[in-house]
C-alpha cells in the first residue's frame, strides 16, 4: 500500500484547517473574553513631533468633524482620514487587527458623543461623567 494517496488527502485537511483559522482571526464569539488590550499611546510622531495622546486624538476627531460640516473638500478630508486611521492604528497596537483600511472614522469613534467627551482611547472616548462610549469597529467583547 502506497502512503500518497494517504498524504495527498492530508494536504487539503491541513489547507482547510489553516483556511478557516485565518479567516476567524480577530474575531471572537459573543460572551468571550477580549483577546486584546491596547496601547492606547502612539507610537508615530505628529508633525510637530510629540507622541499622540487621548487629548490629541480627541482633537484630531473634532477637527475631522469640522471638516466634515464645512463641507471641505473630499479629497482634502480623505487625505487628513488616511493620516488620522494610521495614527489610530499605531495608537491600538497590538490590537491593529480592529481596523481596517476602508473603516471610517464614523465607524471607529462615537462621533455623536464629541462634545460629551474629555478624552479618547482606543476605538472609544472617555466622556465627562467617566464612563466610555466606544465605537462600532471595537469587538464586542472588549469594551
Amino acid at each position: 500500500m502506497s502512503s500518497f494517496p494517504r498524504s495527498a488527502a492530508v494536504v487539503p485537511s491541513i489547507a482547510f484547517v489553516l483556511a478557516t483559522l485565518a479567516a476567524c482571526k480577530g474575531s471572537s464569539p459573543d460572551g468571550a473574553a477580549c483577546s486584546c488590550a491596547p496601547g492606547n499611546i502612539s507610537h508615530t510622531r505628529q508633525r510637530d513631533g510629540s507622541y499622540m495622546d487621548g487629548s490629541a486624538l480627541l482633537d484630531r476627531l473634532r477637527r475631522h468633524r469640522n471638516d466634515v460640516a464645512q463641507h471641505r473638500t473630499p479629497r482634502d478630508i480623505k487625505v487628513a482620514d488616511d493620516e488620522l486611521r494610521l495614527a489610530i492604528l499605531s495608537y491600538c497596537e497590538p490590537c491593529g487587527d480592529w481596523i481596517n483600511d476602508r473603516m471610517t472614522i464614523e465607524e471607529m469613534f462615537p462621533l455623536a458623543r464629541l462634545d460629551d467627551a474629555s478624552d479618547a482611547v482606543c476605538l472609544g472616548l472617555v466622556l465627562r461623567d467617566g464612563t466610555t462610549a466606544y465605537g462600532e469597529a471595537r469587538p464586542p467583547a472588549c469594551r
